[in-house]
């Protein structure tokens, strides 16, 4: 998970008053590929059976399913210039 992940999940978080414990589901829709789709929310903690990666305060719940076949990619996102975050799946470079 890039820098600007993390911010922009925190900032998502405390917008819906998710207290410490919260962080965002990922879920995928597809296989794991640059610009593949994925479905994400905002959780008050994780679902039975998530695995949690975390990075200092923040949080992302994923399915065991979906952590492994994320394990060689980053998270990261882009904010428009509405101030809207679009998450990305991408491979290291």
């Amino acid at each position: 998970m890039t820098e600007s992940a993390a911010e922009a999940i925190d900032q998502l978080t405390a917008a819906q008053n998710v207290r410490i414990g919260g962080g965002l589901r990922l879920t995928l829709t597809d296989r794991p590929e640059n610009d593949s789709p994925f479905d994400i929310e905002v959780a008050a903690h994780p679902a039975a059976g998530d695995d949690v990666i975390a990075t200092s305060s923040t949080q992302v719940f994923l399915a065991r399913e979906t952590r492994i076949r994320l394990a060689d990619k980053i998270l990261d996102v882009r904010k428009d210039i509405d101030g809207h975050y679009t998450f990305l799946i991408t491979t290291p470079a």
